[in-house]
């Protein structure tokens, strides 16, 4: 099976999960090739695909033009109209990573997954099915990153379970992130970022925006059949300069009000407690914020600074109570290949940036919702749950083949004021600490993508893994 053929899988995002391809987008980004925002996941491979089939006003140099070309054959593959061939992957993991990034590691101890998907000039399908073994949450089956989705002039409109990743970190975002399983919705979405030609409009620049209503498991948790309203708004004021502002509401749900009214008093905030107002009568649990890239305007300084603050209440009818992540890249070219290095911090304390930060903070919690700020039993956000906050350190080597070598380093201190929901908390036994290291080479070989990943782990008390190595071998064709 590992040898028979298979076309690439078409389709209209890119999706979270391949960073040597995000390294690539960022490179053409920076270099002013890619004009659409890129901190928005999954990407629109049509934006794409316009940005980089235009030629360069000058020729650059070898390193981006090695990303240009690599960007291009993907955007070209995905854009390939028709049914695309059978893909497939396989999977093993001996102690899958339980603190998730970007990249896009196995799951579970196996794995075997089948799709085929279809592309039309409006309409595009793909089906996606996997088996795994010992399933984490009891779902051995299961229908992720497949979608059904049309398009209307510059509108997408689609049904789909594709993973999320909203904000400019690689450890993790503060408001959706690949940490959980993708969770099943309904979206609208801006197909190319362009900049809008009302006055009062343009000085945001090119700009995408998406809205979706997601729906959570129906049994096993505290309040079944809740709903996710999710909405982000992207957007490049400067070519070196990308803003992004997101807002995420928990609703509806058994035993929960669930009409128009409801979510109208939602969408304008008005969902406290107070005299007119009960716990009982609040319409959801809410968080939002803002984030943003900043590209140093300095050809000969190829510096990113990006950061990400997320309220995990509201006050005023803003944000309040803040969780932050921060961090920087730099990056460049070499005879190897061209690389990135980052440094990035978060911390999930409510006003972590105050000399008495708030704890336990009830970020990714609620009274409302016990099960908290999850689906099917991860954090919908960054992998470390409340109370924590970490430091990591990375580089990635990017071939000019396309084959990448990545290396992470983590420092993390989880659960920090030991007061948690020990049913959910990433460290249920209370405060712990962890030491990681983490090494990926991923490359083009038996006409498939084989990636393999190896780890060591270095915990302290309380832990909910154990210390030791671990790791992962992966080969994928066509999906």
């Amino acid at each position: 099976m590992l040898f028979t053929g298979a076309a690439a899988v078409a389709g209209p995002w890119l999706a979270p999960g391949d960073a040597a391809l995000r390294h690539d987008l960022s490179l053409l980004a920076d270099a002013g090739l890619v004009r659409s925002p890129i901190t928005m996941w999954p990407l629109s491979w049509p934006d794409v695909l316009r940005d980089v089939s235009q030629e360069p006003a000058s020729p650059p140099e070898p390193s981006i033009e090695q990303a240009l070309q690599r960007v291009r054959r993907a955007a070209r593959a995905a854009a390939q109209p028709g049914v695309s061939g059978l893909g497939y992957e396989v999977s093993a993991a001996e102690q899958p990573v339980l603190l998730r990034d970007f990249r896009d590691t196995p799951r579970e101890e196996g794995a075997v997954a089948v799709g085929s998907s279809w592309l039309g000039d409006r309409f595009a399908a793909q089906v996606r099915v996997t088996a795994v073994s010992n399933a984490s949450d009891g779902q051995s089956l299961r229908l992720d990153d497949s979608y059904l989705a049309v398009t209307l002039g510059n509108i997408r409109i689609s049904a789909s379970t594709l993973e999320r990743w909203w904000g400019p970190g690689w450890d993790g975002s503060l408001i959706l992130s690949s940490n959980a399983r993708p969770m099943p919705n309904l979206s609208i979405e801006r197909n190319y970022a362009e900049a809008s030609k009302l006055p009062v409009l343009r000085w945001l620049g090119p700009w995408r925006a998406s809205v979706s209503m997601g729906q959570a498991e129906g049994s096993d948790v505290a309040v079944p059949d809740v709903r996710l309203f999710a909405a982000r708004l992207s957007f490049k004021p400067k070519p070196w300069l990308e803003f992004g502002l997101s807002r995420t509401a928990q609703w509806c749900g058994e035993g929960r009000p669930c009409d128009l009214g409801t979510f109208g008093d939602l969408l304008l905030g008005q969902d406290n407690v107070s005299d007119s107002l009960t716990q009982d009568e609040e319409p959801g649990n809410q968080m939002a914020g803002y984030d943003f890239r900043l590209r140093s305007p300095w050809a000969a300084a190829p510096v990113v600074l990006y950061g990400q603050m997320i309220g995990e209440d509201e006050a005023g009818g803003l944000p309040s109570k803040f969780l932050g992540l921060f961090g920087a890249e730099v990056w460049g070219g070499s005879a190897l290949g061209s690389w990135r290095a980052r440094l990035e911090y978060a911390d999930t304390t409510c006003d972590f940036l105050q000399n008495s930060p708030e704890y336990p903070c009830t970020a990714f919690r609620s009274q409302l919702y016990p099960q908290g700020y999850t689906y099917r039993g991860r954090v919908l956000a960054h992998s470390m749950d409340n109370d924590s906050r970490s430091w990591s350190v990375g580089a990635l080597l990017v071939r000019p083949s396309g084959t990448s070598i990545s290396i992470t380093a983590r420092r993390l201190d989880l659960n920090r004021f030991g007061t948690v929901d020990p049913q959910h908390a990433t460290s249920p036994g209370g405060a712990s600490e962890l030491g990681n290291l983490e090494f990926q080479v991923d490359l083009f070989r038996f006409g498939g993508n084989l990636s393999a990943g190896l780890g060591y782990d270095d915990w302290s008390a309380n832990a909910p893994g154990d210390s030791g190595l671990r790791g992962f071998l992966r080969y994928r064709r066509g999906l």
